[in-house]
C-alpha cells in the first residue's frame, strides 16, 4: 500500500502538524496533483484541540490576519497562511467529507496518525480533473463560486452537477445579509462587504449587491484590514462576539489573565509544535 510519505511532507512543510487536528481540502489536493500549496485548511477533532492550537499559533509567534465565524487565518511572517476552520468539529475524516463539496477535496492528513485519508473517488476523480458535487456541503453557494476556481485548474462539470448546485443553494436559509455573508464567505484576508447597511434584505436586493464593476472585479469582496486580536483570550472573545454566543472566560487556564489553554487539555505541543 502506498504510504504517500512524499506529499505528507509537502503539508506539513507548509503548516506544523497539529494535534488534534486535520490538514482537509484544497493543499492535499494540490500535492496530489502537483501544484503548489497557496493554503492550508486545518480542521479540528474537539473544541479544545482548537483552542490549544489557537494558543500555540501566538505562542509560536504567529499573528492572525483575519477572523470570521467560520475560521481564523495565521500568518507567520511570509510563509502558507493557515486557516483554523471552527465553524464545527469533527472527530473523524470522512465527518469532514460530509461538509465538503466536490469529491476532489475529499482528502485529509491526519496529523495525529501522519496516515492521509481519501473519498472512494477522491484520487480518480483529480485524476480525471472532475467535479463531482456533493450535495450535502454545507455552503452550497460558495460552491457555485468555486466551479469557476477549478475550472481554471482544468476540472470540467456536468450539467447535472450545475444543477445539483443550484438547488442545494435553494435549501440554504437566506434571512439576512448576515447569512449571505455567512454562506459566501471571504479567501484569506478578504472579507465580503455589501455597503447594505439599513437596507431591508430580500433575495431581489441580494441579486442587486452581488455585482461587479466595469473591469470586472466583484466590489463586494475587501480585503480584511480591520485589527486583529493580539492575544489567544482576545480572539477567543472575538469569536464568542462574532457568533453571538456568552464568552466564558472559565473554560481557559487562569482566565482572562491565561494564555487561552484550555482548561484538562494538556499535549507536548503545548511546548511547541513538532516540525
Amino acid at each position: 500500500m502506498t504510504d504517500y510519505k512524499a506529499e505528507a511532507s509537502k503539508i506539513k512543510q507548509a503548516c506544523y502538524p497539529i494535534p488534534g487536528a486535520f490538514a482537509a481540502g484544497g493543499a492535499v489536493t494540490s500535492v496530489f496533483t502537483g501544484k503548489p500549496i497557496n493554503d492550508v485548511d486545518v480542521y479540528f477533532k474537539s473544541r479544545e484541540a482548537f483552542e490549544a492550537a489557537v494558543a500555540s499559533a501566538y505562542d509560536e509567534g504567529w499573528w492572525c490576519v483575519s477572523s470570521s465565524k467560520r475560521a481564523v487565518t495565521f500568518s507567520d511572517n511570509g510563509g502558507t497562511p493557515v486557516q483554523f476552520m471552527h465553524f464545527d468539529f469533527f472527530p473523524t475524516a470522512h465527518a469532514i467529507f460530509d461538509a465538503f463539496d466536490f469529491t476532489a477535496v475529499m482528502g485529509a492528513l491526519d496529523f495525529d496518525t501522519g496516515e492521509f485519508v481519501f473519498h472512494d473517488d477522491f484520487l480518480k476523480h483529480n485524476s480525471q480533473r472532475f467535479l463531482r458535487f456533493h450535495p450535502g456541503t454545507r455552503f452550497p453557494l460558495a460552491s457555485a463560486t468555486r466551479v469557476l476556481k477549478y475550472q481554471g485548474r482544468g476540472y470540467t462539470i456536468g450539467k447535472g452537477d450545475v444543477l445539483k448546485i443550484v438547488l442545494a443553494g435553494r435549501k440554504v436559509k437566506l434571512e439576512s445579509w448576515d447569512d449571505l455573508k455567512d454562506q459566501i464567505g471571504g479567501a484569506y484576508g478578504e472579507k465580503v462587504v455589501f455597503g447594505t447597511e439599513g437596507k431591508e434584505f430580500t433575495l431581489d436586493a441580494a441579486i442587486d449587491a452581488l455585482t461587479v464593476d466595469d473591469a470586472g472585479k466583484e466590489i463586494w469582496i475587501a480585503n480584511d484590514n480591520d485589527a486583529q486580536p493580539g492575544s489567544a483570550i482576545e480572539l477567543h472573545r472575538r469569536l464568542s462576539a462574532l457568533k453571538d454566543e456568552q464568552f466564558d472566560a472559565s473554560r481557559f487556564e487562569d482566565g482572562e489573565d491565561g494564555d487561552g489553554w484550555p482548561v484538562g487539555y494538556e499535549h507536548p505541543a503545548r511546548i511547541r509544535w513538532a516540525a
